[in-house]
């Protein structure tokens, strides 16, 4: 991060009177919130598999500069405070405390998004702590983001990662550099050749047709390629590919990975608002499942980011998934149920079976205030995975 503040301090140097204009115009944005999250897991092990709850607020600053000639900034903070937590003495991956489920001790306040933008109509770069998401690139990355349309037809994204993490209003973690795994399964240290490498190749064929070509590498730990084809008309979408992934020396896993995804929607527009509906499957590859294609994010995942353990963390899946929802200016709500047929990942043909539903609801009281309720149950197979039932409640003041 230190490299880009240097870039634009150099470029504020050159340009001091235009950039102080540029900065006077930019805009400003920020919400406070108040978030109470409470899980209950059967059986009750370690980790995200605990009973517990709490009660925390949550803070973002936000800035963008109005762009002089091609170059504009941005900066952003996030932070959290616990007020209750249900058991403090509770262990998770992010440390001690309920409250660390979600919000890593070492990392209660942090950088987000912020970094320096070029764009002259037909490219952009952005250089920083970026939050931007694509085809299994979903988690917030401090790199380098490049995408250029000059042909029109033809989108062309190339993206370097360094590290990555999550700054949001509900999940605060830690930042880390792609790990190199020894033959037993053991952290010997990060990636020496500088993080992650992804080019993604766009085609519209028509309007209504896309076609998608992509891949990424982090050498000697895993790489993937992938296409995918999408649809989408006024009232029908569809979209289906591959991702075949391929681990390395340094992997964590033996055998290479695989994805394979379908699904078709269909939405109805009225004056009341969108009603949308969608249907899928997901199947993952017999021996390590979506393997290393879990360090990036995945972004095919039809539940809520933090879920769906039995895609992201088994193999052999099938999964078959519908989704239902309306969104309107002052309401966004939507239903998803998923049944998954899975084999745990240790050496075994046993096959399992888990329903996972999410409900989530967000409702603007009024223009600066909103409630967001998000509901999770998984059930059955919980001598593979622990069943979890988990309700949070937020309320967010936009500023």
């Amino acid at each position: 991060m230190k490299f880009f503040l240097l870039i634009f301090l150099f470029i504020a140097n050159i340009y001091a009177n235009s950039f102080i204009e540029a900065l006077k115009n930019g805009n400003k944005e920020g919400d406070i919130n108040l978030l109470f999250d409470y899980t209950s897991s059967k059986p009750n092990k370690n980790n995200k598999y605990q009973t517990g709850g709490y009660l925390a607020t949550t803070f973002g600053l936000y800035y963008k500069s109005a762009f002089y000639e091609y170059f504009r900034i941005h900066i952003g903070f996030r932070g959290a405070l616990p007020l209750w937590e249900q058991k403090k003495n509770a262990i998770y991956i992010g440390g001690k405390g309920t409250t660390a489920r979600d919000f890593w001790d070492n990392n209660k306040a942090m950088i987000a998004r912020s970094y320096l933008e070029y764009f002259d109509g037909d490219t952009s770069i952005k250089a920083g702590r970026i939050e931007n998401s694509t085809d299994m690139l979903l988690n917030h990355f401090d790199g380098v983001w490049i995408s250029n349309k000059s042909l029109g037809y033809l989108l062309i994204d190339a993206i370097y990662m360094n590290q990555y993490g999550k700054v949001l209003d509900r999940d605060l973690s830690g930042f880390e550099k792609i790990k190199r795994y020894d033959n037993l399964g053991n952290i010997i240290g990060n990636s020496k050749y500088g993080g992650a490498y992804y080019i993604g190749l766009t085609f519209e064929v028509f309007k209504w047709l896309k076609l998608k070509a992509y891949g990424l590498t982090s050498p000697k730990i895993y790489s993937f390629v992938a296409a995918k084809i999408l649809i989408d008309l006024d009232y029908f979408n569809a979209s289906a590919g591959f991702i075949n992934g391929f681990e390395h020396q340094y992997s964590k896993f033996n055998n290479n990975s695989y994805l394979a995804h379908a699904d078709i929607g269909l939405n109805f527009d009225s004056q009341y608002g969108r009603f949308y509906g969608n249907i899928g499957y997901i199947n993952t590859s017999k021996n390590s499942g979506i393997g290393s294609l879990q360090i990036s994010g995945n972004s095919f995942n039809p539940f809520f980011y933090w879920s769906g353990d039995a895609l992201n963390y088994n193999r052999a899946l099938n999964l078959v998934w519908g989704k239902i929802g309306y969104s309107a200016s002052f309401l966004d709500i939507y239903l998803v149920y998923g049944y998954n047929n899975f084999k745990i990942l240790r050496n075994d043909n046993k096959r399992f079976s888990q329903g996972e539903v999410n409900l989530y609801f967000d409702w603007s009281i009024t223009p600066i205030t909103n409630i967001i309720i998000h509901v999770l149950n998984t059930h059955k197979g919980k001598e593979a995975i622990p069943n979890i039932t988990q309700a949070s409640i937020m309320f967010k003041i936009n500023l």
